[in-house]
């Protein structure tokens, strides 16, 4: 364990000498900061302006779930830029051969830094949220989250050659989460013409009553019926 936290630790030192990498970790906290203070002030002018009673109301649960996926993907869109450049550097395979071995350098560039994120998640939805959330229900969507988004990373680190290919493959990956936003804007039975997109089934049992997570490409659906909890 002690030689898979060290690689942990030069993962955390080669994010803080990357000016933006570690920018890339810090946004989590403006995104949130605008969410909770700017949204509701965005709503208020927008109802003043169009005399309706709501306008973004309906997406706050959106705007929530994006809030909470925002630090296990920066943090993982991290782990999979600093891999890159280990294999550039030829480090990765350096570090397969040392104590730390294959398993151990997967442990502390995706395992280690997608479960770090998940007490973030929790902070960040449970104090900027602009919805309710039950802590239970919210530790178990920010787990999920955190899965998504090291599907995510191994998506960029295995379609990419180099950090510039994975900033544009990091871009592409945002259609995956097209699918988590449609049942948000399109309520009739035409919305199913896209389900076959990893996150829409997903966003459609949020969206209809029930809290649910897709870990995209683990195969897997958790539907949390949010008026069984406590």
């Amino acid at each position: 364990m002690k030689p898979i936290l060290r690689s942990f630790g030069i993962f955390i030192r080669q994010i803080i000498r990357d000016n933006m990498l570690w920018a890339v970790c810090f946004a989590p906290l403006i995104i949130a900061l605008l969410f909770r203070f700017g949204i509701p002030y965005v709503e208020i002018l927008l109802c003043a302006h169009f005399q309706r009673k709501t306008i973004l109301t309906d997406y706050y649960l959106l705007l929530d779930l994006v809030l909470c996926l925002m630090p296990s993907y920066m943090l993982c869109f991290a782990s999979a830029m600093v891999m890159l450049t280990e294999r550039d550097e030829n480090m990765a395979g350096y570090m397969s051969v040392t104590p730390v071995g294959k398993t151990g350098y997967i442990l502390s560039r995706l395992i280690f830094p997608a479960a770090t994120s998940i007490p973030f998640s929790i902070l960040l939805t449970y104090f900027f949220s602009l919805t309710d959330w039950n802590l239970l229900m919210l530790l178990v969507v920010s787990l999920l989250m955190s899965l998504v988004s090291i599907a995510i990373a191994l998506f960029i680190f295995s379609f990419s050659r180099n950090r510039v290919e994975g900033m544009a493959m990091a871009k592409m990956s945002g259609l995956m989460f097209v699918g988590f936003a449609i049942p948000f804007f399109a309520s009739s039975d035409v919305q199913y013409i896209v389900a076959f997109l990893p996150l829409f089934l997903g966003g459609e049992a949020l969206h209809g009553g029930k809290w649910s997570a897709y870990a995209s490409g683990s195969g897997g659906f958790f539907y949390l019926d949010r008026n069984t909890w406590p």
